[in-house]
């Protein structure tokens, strides 16, 4: 029973609030109290009698409280409140946890002494949710309504918010101005990842049977100085020294399985895989942490590998500068496509912009990040499969954003496709190298922030609009997808709002609202629209009739990849001297050919590309080669 009656509980309220104003519980028409708070009432009032939920952030947005809600149904929510605690004592953040309710959630609070931008906030929110599954990240994601119950006010069920210590720990004492950033790289340096969004692997990176990516080849040995620093001492900084080995071992197409099997022989190097520091000591690590340090690790060194060619030594002295210089150019072309949002959503021939040149962008941009290099290697079947857009409206949107957006550095060449920069007026001088995709420094740290937020930012934003129900024909359109893509999913934006933010005219965008209304994917609540979980997507696109459409897709185009590859490697044997004739040629009769077996030919013996498509289709090139083309 709480010491505190009601009305008190209320002036409590009254006293921590930011705002002059708290979101109250509904009430049903049978007498019970809803979990909805979006009532909004002055705090200067009389208690309620439902509950009630604070905001974290003041009328300005900026967040005064950080609130981590751990709920029970997710999982252990005490575990996780308890490792929250621990952190937040390591840092000496002063702190006050309560048990939320009967159901034995917690809540752990945190009073800012300085505003907390809402950027930062919702990073650190992702960050905390990776290592601490049962985080409720939507009351510390959305400035305009996140809220949480006070301490001491009522459960809607039974009981109330129960403090495990004195008030006085937010009411009277207040976080360091930099908590965000103190949590946020303790957070980062635990292991926590922002939630990454799948793109197409470069080229010359495949899957392996598990779905692991790997780099195309044979295994072989590493370095004698990499097999020293795999079976040696992780030294010091034992995330800097698993970084470099995964790295040299992607170089040296080892596979995922490799490397867990590394981990559990005690190959000293990778000891930040098997323990984390805590302090000045290492603690042994959960085997569901350790893969999933691993995975992100080595989804990066593939990557990595994939996108950069080392030097000699191994080595790329440039790579700070440039990973720097790359992700200011970017966040530079990024505002300026943000700040005219009416380009992208024009209809009129004569204005020079579409969405797809916009996704297009995106797409570019995301790549240079992936690979830390301002000029990058895309052919239009990659960018296709990343923005959702068909090939020849991918070609048509490079074309068009060459001159002002983009430069195209180099036009394709056989298997090669055209390499492009951003345009000059982003750049802050000459690349330091004429090569398209570099291979990552193998001593770099992979934990970039700023570099990371963008990635995900960008690939998250690609993400929604990439659906067949957006996509396809007879589905609800680009159009539509564009405001769902806007749209938040927790808090709202008003029609007004969303015609600034798309640059959709009215009419148009009123239509659409009510066609993505009425098929499921949003809803109107109080103050405005927001869009329905993503996955919500994938089940009306089957009530439509139209999902698997970019599925089929995909596979047409990797069908056409494997057969062009095909028949530009059987070009450069063809213009090969000294190469083995062996009098008439058939398909299957051993040839001089290291990877590809002969060109099926026609009666006048020209490439037979109809026949190359059946062959393909029936298995004839190994599962590697086709991956990779």
């Amino acid at each position: 029973m709480s010491p505190y009656t009601r009305d008190e509980a209320w002036a409590i309220a009254r006293s921590l609030s930011p705002r002059d104003t708290i979101r109250v519980a509904a009430r049903a028409a049978s007498g019970e109290v809803l979990n909805d708070y979006h009532r909004l009432v002055p705090l200067d009032g009389p208690a309620p009698s439902t509950t009630w939920a604070m905001l974290l952030a003041g009328d300005d947005q900026l967040f005064r409280y950080l609130c981590f809600d751990f709920d029970t149904s997710q999982g252990n929510a005490a575990r996780d409140a308890l490792r929250m605690a621990y952190w937040l004592d390591e840092l000496n953040i002063p702190h006050l946890t309560c048990i939320s309710g009967p159901s034995g959630g917690r809540h752990v609070w945190v009073r800012l002494s300085a505003p907390a931008d809402a950027a930062a906030v919702r990073d650190l929110a992702d960050y905390a949710h990776s290592i601490l599954p049962t985080l409720d990240t939507k009351p510390l994601q959305n400035a305009a309504a996140g809220c949480v119950r006070p301490p001491y006010a009522p459960h809607r069920e039974s009981g109330f918010s129960d403090p495990q210590g004195d008030l006085g720990l937010i009411s009277s004492h207040e976080a360091p101005a930099d908590t965000v950033k103190q949590l946020t790289a303790l957070l980062i340096d635990l292991g926590a990842e922002l939630p990454a969004t799948e793109t197409e692997l470069p080229k010359g990176a495949i899957t392996d049977a598990a779905g692991n990516p790997k780099i195309m080849g044979v295994k072989r040995r590493l370095s004698m100085a990499m097999e020293d620093t795999l079976r040696g001492p992780a030294g010091p900084d034992a995330s800097h020294t698993l970084s470099r080995v995964l790295i040299a071992a992607a170089n040296a197409r080892w596979s995922y399985d490799d490397i867990v099997e590394a981990v559990a022989t005690g190959a000293a190097g990778l000891e930040h895989a098997r323990t984390r520091r805590v302090g000045d000591k290492r603690v042994k690590r959960t085997p569901a942490s350790t893969a999933k340090v691993l995975r992100n690790i080595w989804n990066y060194a593939v990557r990595f590998v994939a996108t950069h060619p080392l030097n000699a030594t191994g080595d790329d002295p440039e790579y700070r500068e440039r990973i720097a210089d790359v992700t200011t150019v970017v966040q530079q072309a990024l505002a300026a496509a943000d700040a005219v949002p009416g380009l992208w959503a024009a209809r009129n021939p004569r204005v020079g912009g579409t969405r797809s040149q916009r996704a297009v962008l995106d797409a570019l941009c995301l790549y240079m990040l992936q690979s830390s290099r301002h000029i990058v290697e895309a052919d239009v079947r990659r960018l296709s499969a990343d923005t959702g857009y068909g090939r020849t409206t991918v070609s048509d949107a490079l074309r068009a954003l060459c001159g002002t957006w983009i430069t195209r550095v180099a036009e394709a060449e056989g298997v090669h496709a055209a390499r492009y920069a951003l345009a000059e007026r982003f750049s802050p001088g000459e690349e330091g190298t004429s090569r398209t995709q570099a291979r990552m420094r193998a001593e770099h740290k992979p934990t970039l922030p700023l570099q990371q937020n963008l990635i995900h930012e960008i690939g998250t934003r690609l993400e929604l609009l990439r659906h067949d129900v957006f996509t396809a024909p007879h589905s609800l359109g680009r159009t539509s997808g564009l405001i769902f893509q806007h749209l938040p999913e927790d808090g709202t934006l008003s029609t007004a709002e969303l015609m600034k933010e798309t640059g959709i005219d009215a009419d148009l965008l009123r239509r659409r609202l009510r066609r993505l209304h009425a098929s499921g994917l949003i809803e109107r609540i109080r103050g405005g629209w927001r869009r329905y979980s993503p996955g919500t997507r994938d089940l009306i696109a089957k009530r439509l009739g139209v999902d698997g459409y970019l599925e089929e897709r995909r596979k047409r185009y990797e069908l056409e990849r494997a057969v062009w590859a095909w028949w530009q490697a059987e070009v450069v044997w063809m213009e090969r001297r000294f190469k083995k004739r062996k009098g008439a040629k058939a398909i299957f009769v051993g040839n001089d050919r290291p990877d590809f077996v002969a060109y099926p030919r026609g009666p006048s013996k020209r490439g037979d590309h109809r026949r190359a498509r059946e062959l393909v289709l029936d298995g004839i090139l190994d599962r590697e080669l086709v991956l990779a083309a």
